[in-house]
């Protein structure tokens, strides 16, 4: 009887399933069993042991809590300065150039301004036609005010002697010595000097009035006359272009020769800038901001001085956000400290670390003892010679320690796993 080769295989099948099958429950299979494991999820991770950590003592120290945010160096308001020309002309002097320092009243530019020297001559040869106007009305009006009282006086002493001429007269006449008309003639001469009397107490009030008046209309002139004078003196001035703060020149737009037209606005060809007056321009994210309280402390750094800490403090705290890529920010302004601050640029980029709170004297261990599994949170323990996972509650974190709020009392160990040493690759045997 032949067996069709089917059969054969699937007979030799059986016997080989039904081997297998008794060298797997003889434990005969379990060296290959874990070398194909092996092959394919690779080794089973070690059980830790106490000589993979180093145990070290938690510690009390104090801990910050801090606002970690970005910003920008920037100008104070009044820091940066436009300078232009107030009047139109030929610059005559370009005094400065890019990255000087001058000081506040130094010279920047000069434009040309000989018409302006001129329409000043001309406005001071007319305060001086005005003053000698007035000079002359002060000097002549209280002579004539004196030759009208000397009028007046002898107008009296005429009058007087009238009086005696008339009573003399009626004595005459009584006793027939002398005819009336004689004492007519004197009546009349009597009246017409009280009248001519009067007319020069008229005259003489006229003539204080007079001086008085003119006096006050000439000082007016002088006044309008030094007036103008002024406007011309400082236009005067504005040929003159001068610093009025102390910075650095930080653009100039013009050169010497070139023309500049002040129209409805002064055309700016200069700016300075005062990097003694910068602040730090920082934006704190709206999860944060809540935390910002104006007088904290603050450190910054910036990108070419990365190991330098600056210090600043909160000044302001600005109520709009600044929206960007769907991001809420918030602007605080910080002063700088001035010691340091000379170093520092505008636009300068800024990594803030603002100190928001302290808690004294607090249990701390390294972050590096802390593990996490899911939502547990423990750290390793050496006890009784045995390694234990302790639960601990966390809190603020500063830099490499963290709080610990419960579970760790003084004088625990907690355990840091030892950091595996990497083997340098082999390389050939120099020749």
């Amino acid at each position: 009887m032949k067996i069709s080769g089917t059969l054969r295989n699937l007979l030799l099948l059986v016997v080989l399933a039904a081997g297998i099958s008794w060298l797997w429950q003889e434990g005969k299979l379990a060296p290959i069993e874990k070398t194909v494991k092996a092959m394919i999820f690779g080794k089973p991770p070690t059980k830790p042991k106490a000589k993979d950590f180093q145990f070290k003592p938690v510690t009390r120290q104090d801990v910050h809590q801090k606002v970690l945010a970005t910003g920008t160096v920037s100008l104070k308001t009044g820091a940066e300065v436009k300078i232009g020309a107030r009047i139109s002309g030929q610059v005559k002097s370009l005094q400065v150039k890019i990255g000087d320092f001058i000081h506040a009243g130094e010279m920047i530019a000069i434009i040309e301004h000989e018409d302006l020297i001129s329409r000043v001559a001309r406005f001071q040869a007319d305060l001086n036609a005005e003053i000698a106007r007035l000079d002359k009305i002060l000097a002549e009006g209280p002579l004539q005010i004196n030759m009208a009282k000397a009028e007046l006086e002898e107008l009296q002493v005429q009058l007087k002697l009238a009086g005696k001429t008339l009573q003399r007269n009626l004595e005459l006449s009584t006793k027939g010595f002398i005819a009336d008309t004689v004492v007519d003639e004197a009546e009349e001469r009597l009246e017409v000097l009280k009248a001519r009397i009067n007319l020069a107490n008229e005259e003489l009030k006229l003539k204080k009035s007079q001086l008085e008046n003119d006096s006050r209309l000439a000082q007016a002139m002088v006044d309008r006359a030094r007036a103008n004078l002024d406007v011309e003196d400082i236009q005067l001035t504005y040929a003159t272009i001068t610093a009025p703060i102390d910075g650095v020149v930080a653009f100039v737009s013009t050169q010497e020769g070139e023309t500049v037209v002040a129209s409805m606005s002064a055309p700016t060809f200069i700016i300075l800038i005062d990097l003694r007056k910068l602040e730090v321009t920082v934006y704190v994210d709206e999860t944060d901001i809540g935390r910002i309280k104006v007088g904290q402390n603050a450190l910054f750094t910036v990108d070419t001085y990365s190991e330098k800490f600056f210090k600043g403090k909160v000044r302001e705290i600005h109520p709009k956000a600044v929206i960007k890529d769907n991001v809420v920010n918030y602007e605080v302004i910080l002063d700088i400290e001035k010691k340091n601050i000379s170093q520092l640029r505008p636009e300068m980029t800024a990594n803030v670390v603002v100190t928001t709170g302290t808690r004294k004297n607090v249990l701390t261990i390294p972050k590096a003892a802390v593990k996490r599994e899911g939502k547990k949170t423990f750290t390793v323990m050496l006890v009784d010679g045995k390694l234990v996972d302790r639960p601990i509650e966390l809190g603020w974190r500063d830099n490499k320690v963290i709080e610990v709020v419960s579970g760790l009392d003084d004088g625990d160990q907690v355990g840091i796993p030892n950091k595996p040493i990497s083997k340098k690759r082999r390389g050939r045997r120099p020749r």
